[in-house]
C-alpha cells in the first residue's frame, strides 16, 4: 500500500468532514428500515428529490412490505411515475417487497451477501442501507458523487463503482468505512459538482 496514497486518502476525510460533521442521507419520507431500504433503490441514476416526491406517495398507500408485495404493478408505475427507469424499479420493488414478506417478515437482513440476492440491491444499495442504518462497515457504496470524488483526488483510477470501492476500502480503516459515502456524496454533490465545481471551496492537496 502506498503510504503516501493512504495518508492523502485520510486527510481528505478528515477535511470533507470538517464541511459536512453531521452528513446524512437526503433521502425523505422513511421511517423504519423496510422504507428506507425502497428509498435506496429508487435512488439509482435519480436525484434525491425526484425519490422524496415519489416515496410520499408510495409509502402512504404500501407502508410495509406485505402493502407493497401484493401491489399491481401499474399502480406502482404511476405512483413513481417522476423516478428514472421506474417501471424497472417498480418490478424491483414489488418483488424485493415479496421475498421480505415471505423470508423476512417484512425486515430487510443486517447481511451485505443476503441483501444482495433481492431483486435491484446491488453493492452499492446494500452499503448505503447498512452504513446510514447500523454503520455495518461491510464495505463502502459509490455512486457518482463518491466515484467523481475519488477519481479527482487520484484514490482510484477504474471507473467501475465497485472497483472504486474495494480500492477505497483498502485505504480507510474498516471503523471509517461508513463515513465515505455520506460525506463524500455531499462533497461531490455541493462543492466538486460534476458542472461547475465550487473551486474556491475544493478541497486542496499538496503533494509532498
Amino acid at each position: 500500500m502506498d503510504k503516501g496514497l493512504k495518508s492523502r486518502a485520510e486527510y481528505l476525510l478528515s477535511e470533507i468532514e470538517k464541511l459536512f460533521p453531521k452528513a446524512t442521507t437526503e433521502l425523505q419520507n422513511w421511517s423504519t428500515p423496510f422504507q428506507f431500504l425502497i428509498c435506496i433503490m429508487l435512488s439509482a441514476q435519480t436525484t434525491d428529490k425526484q425519490v422524496n416526491r415519489g416515496t410520499r406517495r408510495l409509502f402512504k398507500s404500501y407502508p410495509d412490505a406485505k402493502s407493497l408485495s401484493v401491489a399491481g404493478i401499474g399502480k406502482i408505475q404511476h405512483t413513481i411515475g417522476g423516478i428514472n427507469y421506474f417501471k424497472t424499479k417498480s418490478r424491483h420493488i414489488i418483488q424485493t417487497a415479496k421475498i421480505l414478506n415471505e423470508k423476512y417478515k417484512g425486515m430487510p437482513p443486517k447481511s451485505l451477501k443476503k441483501l444482495q440476492t433481492l431483486p435491484g440491491v446491488g453493492y452499492k444499495t446494500a452499503n448505503v442501507f447498512l452504513n446510514d442504518l447500523y454503520h455495518a462497515n461491510q464495505g463502502i457504496a459509490v455512486d457518482t458523487h463518491v466515484a467523481r470524488v475519488a477519481r479527482y483526488y487520484g484514490l482510484s483510477k477504474s471507473i467501475d463503482p465497485t472497483k472504486i470501492a474495494h480500492d477505497l476500502e483498502k485505504l480507510y480503516p474498516k471503523k471509517d468505512w461508513y463515513k465515505v459515502n455520506s460525506t463524500f456524496v455531499l462533497y461531490g454533490r455541493y462543492i466538486l459538482k460534476a458542472k461547475k465545481p465550487d473551486m474556491d471551496r475544493v478541497i486542496k492537496i499538496v503533494q509532498k
